[in-house]
């Protein structure tokens, strides 16, 4: 198996880069665009996007603001109305849930993809994946594009007037990414890419946890009064491409494996969040270093995503099957070879490191 590295079109970020997105939707050369996200974001960018689209004379063909989960149901009827429409470009505005379905639509339809992000949450927006849930909310599948979105333009300015919880969601899954790579590099796994982990991928993760470590605290500050600073650009930058670079091109592995047992046990809490108390639970499994542990923790809690498994509604009795779970969807990729018994107790751990160090005082205090 050989490295293999895989990217978007074009990534362009920065506070207004809307007010120019025709350039950007020009070079893509389409004549018909299907517009689709929830109905917040669009909200917020659709007069945006439209414009954009307009300077760069490709045609609207149609605008829905119905895309509320990533199901099967949902992308089948997103399908159909992009074929009534004969657009050539799907453009999903919004969160993971759009971008997941955007992914998912222009696959099916062969059609050029460009994605808006109006939040930093996940490492969605570059990616070929599509994360595919029940009408429940339970992780079913995940689908892959055959490539890259064509284009991703994300406007700094955007994020930053999004409630900070957002920001601090999409730094999680990217400190997950840094760990999760090493992970899949120690274990010779495949990654989403479709190869063996990329030198550049590894070493692209380890840098979206830096940043989150470096300028975490600050991008929130900056963001809980709307503004974009650098430390605001470092942290989008490193929630949207580092990290989506990072774990396409390096892999994915334990903490993304708890937060799919977590999932498929109940828990409707967000992605990020769960990732970042999966990435713990992963430390633990694999008998990390304590300062390795114990920085890991100190960035959970200096972005504000501690959590117990009280507060998530998970009780004793559900850890078996997330241990179980964990084990069928990903725990394969780590370099030991953790039984779910195994799983569950680093859970318990995890849950006990979070409430003990809720107990002392934060670095900053």
């Amino acid at each position: 198996m050989h490295q293999r590295f895989i990217a978007p079109g074009a990534y362009v970020q920065g506070a207004g880069v809307l007010e120019s997105a025709g350039e950007e939707f020009a070079t893509l050369d389409a004549d018909r665009a299907y517009v689709l996200g929830g109905e917040t974001a669009l909200s917020t960018v659709e007069d945006e996007v439209v414009t954009g689209l307009d300077a760069a004379e490709t045609e609207v063909g149609a605008i829905t603001s119905e895309v509320g989960m990533c199901t099967h149901a949902v992308i089948d009827e997103q399908t159909e109305r992009v074929r009534k429409t004969d657009a050539d470009l799907v453009v999903g505005v919004g969160g993971g849930v759009a971008m997941d379905v955007a992914t998912a639509v222009a696959h099916r339809t062969d059609t050029l993809l460009a994605v808006v992000p109006t939040i930093a949450s996940t490492d969605a927006p570059t990616s070929t994946v599509a994360v595919v849930y029940d009408e429940a909310g339970n992780f079913q599948e995940v689908l892959h594009r055959d490539r890259n979105p064509e284009l991703v333009l994300v406007d700094t300015a955007v994020v930053a007037d999004a409630p900070a919880r957002f920001l601090a969601h999409g730094m999680g899954d990217a400190m997950a990414t840094h760990f999760e790579a090493q992970a899949v590099a120690a274990s010779g796994g495949k990654t989403d890419a479709g190869g063996r982990s990329a030198f550049a991928a590894v070493d692209i993760a380890e840098r979206a946890y830096r940043r989150v470590e470096d300028h975490g605290p600050d991008a929130l500050a900056a963001v809980e009064r709307n503004a974009v600073t650098p430390a605001v650009e470092r942290i989008v930058e490193a929630n949207t491409l580092l990290s989506g670079l990072g774990f396409e091109s390096a892999g994915t592995a334990g903490a993304h494996a708890v937060q799919t047992g977590l999932t498929n046990v109940g828990v409707r809490e967000p992605h990020g969040l769960l990732v970042a108390f999966g990435t713990i639970v992963e430390l633990l499994v694999q008998d990390r270093d304590p300062e390795v542990l114990e920085a890991a923790l100190e960035v959970v809690f200096d972005v504000g995503l501690d959590v117990t498994l009280d507060e998530i509604g998970v009780t004793d009795d559900d850890l078996a099957r997330v241990g179980e779970l964990a084990c069928e969807h990903g725990m394969g990729q780590e370099p030991v070879d953790p039984s779910p018994e195994r799983v569950a107790d680093a859970v318990r751990t995890a849950d006990e490191l979070v409430c003990r160090r809720r107990d002392r005082p934060r670095r900053n205090d």
